[in-house]
């Protein structure tokens, strides 16, 4: 900011004063120093509202891909310095934005492994499958807990098999093939894809994503239920499990 601004207060934590630095934080077409300008000014002021303002970095996608992830990586290593205050600012972030995959690495610094796995349950239960606001937020939010390989982890996304995005009930397929390993009950994940892959008001892409991941699972299906077409396609019920139709 140039000198009257800093007279009059520029770099001031004021609403007004926030709300101009997010502008500046969101311009995609700029360039790099201007964003980080903004950005090390709103974290210099430090508020619950500058905090909140500066996560809006993670909204927003560069012009350049590099410089989009170099920036959103150097605001993660600053967040973590800044303790409980950034770290509920990215809970209510988490709970209702898109983009959210940085804003989870920097949760993760934030506090204990165990702690991280019940902050991302609770924000993707902020958002129930039958939310039609938030798709891409829970995806992502499916896709981080699967990476923490925690048992809670598995139990927390089943219920998102039955989301109303295409989008999320694959991610969710492809999270509990990734955590299937754990320890834990998996009945009632197993109820839920036998379930799935027999609804044939699914789309063809779900139902064959669900599929496959339950082939190489090995999940047991009645035999006697006839598969939907976009899945009989590809497999047959073969000894109680589906397997590829070319090999049977």
């Amino acid at each position: 900011m140039g000198f009257l601004d800093n007279l009059f207060g520029g770099d001031k934590p004021t609403q007004k004063n926030i709300e101009k630095l997010v502008v500046r934080v969101k311009e995609r077409y700029a360039q790099p120093e201007y964003r980080r300008e903004a950005m090390d000014k709103l974290l210099a002021m430090a508020t619950p509202e500058a905090i909140t303002a500066v996560l809006a970095r993670f909204t927003v996608v560069a012009q350049s891909p590099h410089w989009d992830e170099e920036e959103k990586r150097w605001l993660v290593d600053q967040l973590s310095s800044l303790g409980e205050p950034a770290r509920a600012a990215l809970l209510v972030f988490l709970k209702k934005t898109d983009h959210i995959a940085f804003a989870a690495k920097a949760l993760q610094r934030l506090t204990t492994p165990e702690q991280h796995v019940a902050d991302l349950i609770a924000c993707l239960s902020a958002r129930p499958p039958e939310d039609h606001r938030s798709t891409q937020g829970k995806a992502e939010l499916v896709a981080a807990l699967a990476d923490t390989n925690d048992a809670r982890a598995h139990d927390a996304v089943v219920p998102y098999l039955d989301d109303h995005s295409d989008d999320v009930r694959c991610a969710t397929v492809d999270a509990l093939e990734k955590l299937w390993a754990l320890p834990g009950d998996k009945s009632k994940a197993e109820e839920r894809l036998r379930a799935a892959v027999a609804d044939d008001g699914r789309s063809a892409r779900v139902l064959r994503h669900t599929a496959s991941a339950m082939h190489r699972l090995g999940v047991a299906l009645d035999p006697t239920k006839p598969l939907p077409p976009a899945v009989a396609e590809d497999f047959v019920v073969k000894d109680g499990k589906l397997q590829p139709a070319h090999a049977a």
